[in-house]
């Protein structure tokens, strides 16, 4: 073979190589307790339960028209300046393109009295730690944020760290004003049990919706949905209709473009069972409705819990988690590192969206924030949420 002809074969090689692995060459393993966060065609990821990954600040392309399961473009961006896990990420700032990590480790990795907030330029993708005044959050881990389209981030429940008992767990809701960059305290009018675990969504009526979790006295009936108005700052609930959900934790969700807000795995209460991991809530009828999906599909996940669920336009895009085995989530190291695809259109699980029975899709999907906090323990409480919120 002649020596260009050897070059030609080399090139191609690696040409094959580096689209096997992605455009940067990186292939991120599996973990768990990560927190997500999509600006624009980057899925943020932040944090991991895994020592060697607590820092790690990596991104995924989810340009619709490209985005697969068996070529996903990952790459590394700038570490985050502490450990992160068990703590939550928004989007805000006057562009809407600035991350907001609620922390409670310092740069040094050392608890903090109070919430630290730590905020990541996507354009310059630089780090910096605003100075923020106002009423400043005690410190806590498993709580769940979320932000509106106004700047303004909403922080609720969780429980103090460092607490080895786990008897110090909150039911305040703190708002932090990227704009004014302020935190003031919500109402505590009518104020909910104290509670971590749970998934937090917010609709475009201004209704922050809470599902499931972990309050004081054991899990909390999925049919009974806490409400947070941001229009009022009022608290109310509402008993759902239709399927009868088993309480859990450490599920995901997000809300879908046609008002659903579809749910994914996590720890059930009481059960092994895991026919009820696919669901969603109907937020267009009054009451809300539960109902339990089928797994339909050519690229059917597994049993997940600790993981991150995000939506881009009418698909799920579903990552990381710790896996189930012998009816369990006990093996931390059982982690997924697969993704994997749901069109929220009918519910089928596919491998691309190009691909999807339904093939008319948009390709430049409304920007969009999903915040997933994730965290467990065989040992200690855990939690797994995901936020949903259009920016416009």
């Amino acid at each position: 073979m002649s020596p260009f002809k050897n070059f030609i074969f080399l090139w191609f090689a690696i040409i094959l190589v580096w689209t096997a692995a992605g455009a940067d060459g990186f292939t991120p393993p599996g973990r768990f307790r990560e927190s997500s966060t999509l600006v624009a065609n980057r899925l943020y990821f932040f944090g991991s339960a895994k020592f060697t990954q607590e820092k790690d600040n990596i991104y995924l392309d989810v340009t619709l028209s490209t985005l697969n399961t068996t070529n996903p473009l990952w790459s590394m961006s700038n570490s985050i300046p502490a450990g992160f896990l068990y703590a939550s990420a928004c989007v805000g700032g006057p562009n809407k393109n600035t991350i907001y990590l609620l922390n409670h480790l310092t740069t040094n990795n050392g608890d903090s009295n109070n919430i630290i907030v730590y905020t990541f330029d996507t354009v310059t993708t630089t780090w910096s730690t605003p100075n923020i005044s106002g009423q400043i959050p005690l410190s806590r881990q498993q709580f769940q944020a979320v932000n509106d389209t106004n700047g303004k981030i909403y922080m609720f429940g969780g429980f103090k760290y460092p607490n080895p008992s786990f008897d110090v767990i909150f039911n305040d809701i703190y708002i932090l004003d990227t704009l004014s960059l302020t935190w003031t305290q919500g109402s505590n009018v009518n104020a909910p049990i104290p509670r971590i675990d749970f998934t937090a969504t917010l609709l475009n009526n201004g209704l922050i919706l809470y599902l499931g979790g972990v309050a004081g006295v054991g899990m909390i009936s999925m049919s009974e949905i806490l409400t947070y108005n941001t229009n009022s700052n009022s608290w109310g609930t509402m008993f759902s209709t239709g399927d009868r959900l088993n309480s859990r934790s450490c599920h995901t969700a997000v809300l879908s473009p046609d008002g659903h807000i579809i749910i994914y795995g996590g720890v059930i209460s009481g059960s092994t069972d895991q026919s009820q991991v696919l669901a969603s809530l109907d937020t267009t009828v009054n009451p809300y409705k539960w109902s339990i999906k089928p797994m339909i599909g050519n690229n059917i996940p597994p049993s997940l819990a600790f993981h991150s669920s995000d939506i881009v336009g009418s698909f799920m895009i579903l990552v990381f988690g710790v896996m189930m085995a012998n009816n369990s989530f006990s093996n931390l190291d059982n982690v997924n590192s697969q993704i994997y695809l749901l069109d929220t259109r009918d519910y089928t699980w596919v491998t691309s969206t190009s691909t999807s029975p339904n093939s008319a899709h948009p390709q430049n999907p409304t920007v969009t924030q999903i915040q997933t906090v994730i965290a467990s323990g065989s040992n200690s409480l855990s939690t797994g949420a995901i936020v949903t919120i259009p920016l416009v």
